[in-house]
């Protein structure tokens, strides 16, 4: 006999229910009425919106998902009920909304062939799961979901949040809420959602962009980082929605060239000038330097274009803190083993230095007289 159940996540008073708990009852639900969930964060990340339940199986019994790994639990201990699958009423059959890749598993194990996991179906009843069948709303269970996976208790990548941030919002739920429901400051969420709207509007440039698999999370902020700085913004003439379900504004011949700076470019076999995040800085100021920035749409390395923006006089204060610093380390150098030939040439050296020093601040007043 089923009873009533209130799975929390701890944050529940005795009194009264914590929006973060789920209200509905626990039955056993039989493998064949279970649904993935294609709204799933994760399955959004990495199919997009309103995937078949064939493609959702493949992904999670593939090698980024591997739900295959928990058979060898299922063999030994069936289905331990202290963690039931959540599904909500679809018609005549169930939604898992938690869980999807234990149904994977449960699946893939009674249509196999292998002796050992046939006899464990049988055994174990595991043609069928223990579910809770939740009564609740949405909001609710967004609640839920939220603080169970985007409070490191089961952690999603920055774009499997954003899918799920996005699903807040269409519920009607207003950003400073998603906020709240996440745990993340709004304008943290503005940035996530941006970049998942710049993705995806490089997916329908054919430029075959994707944030899912070991790489996912470098790969989403490589844009997200490139996107949040002033200079690469005024460069791509981005103008961010009120709504940050909706495509921003922007110059698509120069979102292009951006996309192949950091990931290459299929359509024209550009290779990335982007080796670590590390260079994304460099590149924003290239992008704030018309030579620098010529150089990089004319096919220039990253290296190439920070040369053209030394060259642009951007970085000469460096140069000269370089040369400071050089001076200072030979002046404590060690002049006890220089002879008369060694101290000619330091000598001759510093003349050198003294007249490149004259030129310099010639030029410093010359520019200031320009300036004025």
């Amino acid at each position: 006999m089923s009873k009533p159940s209130r799975p929390s996540t701890g944050r529940g008073t005795s009194g009264s229910a914590s929006p973060a708990e789920l209200v509905g009852e626990v039955k056993r639900i039989q493998l064949d009425l279970l649904r993935y969930d294609p709204k799933n964060p994760r399955v959004v990340e990495r199919l997009g919106e309103n995937p078949s339940q064939a493609h959702i199986e493949q992904l999670l019994l593939g090698t980024e998902m591997k739900a295959r790994e928990l058979v060898p639990s299922f063999i030994e201990n069936g289905y331990i009920p202290y963690e039931p699958l959540i599904v909500r009423p679809q018609g005549n059959n169930f939604l898992v909304v938690e869980g999807n890749r234990r149904l994977a598993a449960l699946r893939s194990m009674s249509q196999s062939e292998d002796p050992d996991e046939s006899k464990a179906v049988t055994e174990h009843r595991l043609d069928g799961a223990p579910c809770f069948v939740f009564g609740g709303d949405e909001k609710q269970l967004l609640a839920y979901l939220g603080l169970r996976h985007l409070s490191k208790t089961k952690d999603w990548s920055t774009s499997a949040k954003g899918a799920f941030v996005e699903r807040v919002l269409n519920a009607g739920i207003e950003l400073r809420e998603a906020g709240r429901l996440t745990n993340t400051t709004t304008s943290a969420l503005r940035l996530i959602l941006l970049t998942r709207r710049l993705f995806e509007e490089a997916n329908q440039l054919g430029l075959e962009l994707t944030s899912g698999g070991a790489d996912g999370e470098t790969v989403f902020w490589h844009l997200g980082d490139a996107v949040r700085r002033t200079h690469t913004k005024t460069y791509l003439k981005l103008e961010e929605n009120p709504n940050p379900l909706v495509v921003p504004e922007y110059d698509q011949t120069k979102f292009e060239y951006l996309i192949g700076w950091l990931y290459g470019n299929v359509k024209t076999r550009q290779l990335p000038i982007i080796s670590s995040i590390r260079d994304i800085k460099l590149l924003d100021s290239c992008l704030g330097n018309d030579r620098a920035q010529k150089a990089l749409e004319n096919g220039a390395s990253l290296t190439e274009a920070g040369e053209e923006l030394e060259a642009a006089g951007v970085t000469i204060a460096g140069h000269i803190e370089r040369a400071r610093r050089s001076v200072e380390r030979a002046s404590g150098g060690p002049w006890s083993e220089l002879d008369s030939g060694g101290l000619k040439g330091v000598e001759e050296s510093t003349v050198q230095l003294q007249s490149a020093v004259d030129q310099l601040a010639a030029l410093i007043t010359h520019h200031k007289k320009r300036t004025r």
